[in-house]
């Protein structure tokens, strides 16, 4: 097996930190580096990219932020053995405060998103997933008039379904939004003012896992879709009413 020499392009003076960052991503696309590769240590990268090793040291540390590779003392980058999705939540979390429609928009992600997931669960689900969501609506209906609670329990269901869809892109992506969920999910609930009302969200949660469970994947999706656009609805109303 013959190594590939490590040959990158001189950089200008201009943004040299994301310079480094772009070159070293190419690189790692171009030569296939999986997961526990090496890169070449501070000294050796700084002389091949034709910058101080302070920016490669800069450089580094994005891409530990992005997920890309582990840095530990002494011992030369590494690329990352598992997927990080945190990069991801941090963005869907500044898209909610700062995109117009964000709202909207992030929920035509989750509805196509989620309702993926509910339909791969409701084919691949296991009894250890099964008695996991089950568990969760149960604690969900003890706590239907604690908004604060019920989102995080909710949050963890969604979560749930997307672990027992068996695609691990779709759980790390769904994943990522974890907070965004936990948020709108609280104030959905906050917004529900009847008994009748907070039931009729609990009774969706439960018919959605009762599908899944038993393995109506057209039932799953149709559920998953119909929770998502009704939890849009009053997040617009509500949002409409602190405009007027």
């Amino acid at each position: 097996m013959h190594s590939h020499p490590f040959v990158l392009g001189k950089l200008d003076r201009t943004s040299l930190t994301e310079q480094a960052v772009q070159s070293l991503l190419r690189h790692i696309e171009q030569e296939q580096l999986g997961p526990g590769a090496a890169l070449p240590g501070e000294a050796r990268l700084a002389e091949v990219l034709g910058v101080s090793r302070p920016v490669v040291r800069e450089a580094l540390r994005t891409l530990k932020g992005m997920g890309v590779v582990e840095i530990a003392n002494g011992k030369s980058p590494m690329i990352r053995r598992d997927l990080d999705a945190s990069a991801l939540n941090v963005y869907f979390s500044r898209a909610l405060q700062v995109l117009e429609n964000s709202t909207e928009d992030l929920m035509d992600v989750r509805a196509s998103l989620e309702s993926r997931a509910a339909t791969l669960a409701a084919r691949r689900r296991t009894p250890e997933h099964m008695e996991r969501m089950s568990a969760l609506v149960v604690q969900m209906q003890a706590r239907l008039r604690d908004p604060a609670a019920y989102a995080a329990l909710d949050t963890e269901l969604h979560i749930e379904i997307a672990r027992a869809s068996g695609n691990l892109l779709l759980w790390q992506m769904i994943g990522s939004i974890r907070s965004s969920l936990e948020s709108q999910s609280r104030q959905g609930m906050e917004q529900r003012k009847t008994e009748a009302s907070l039931q009729r969200v609990q009774d969706g949660h439960a018919e959605l896992v009762a599908m899944i469970c038993d393995g109506d994947d057209r039932g799953a999706e149709e559920s998953m879709r119909a929770h998502v656009n009704a939890a849009l609805q009053v997040l617009a109303g509500s949002k409409r009413g602190r405009r007027g």
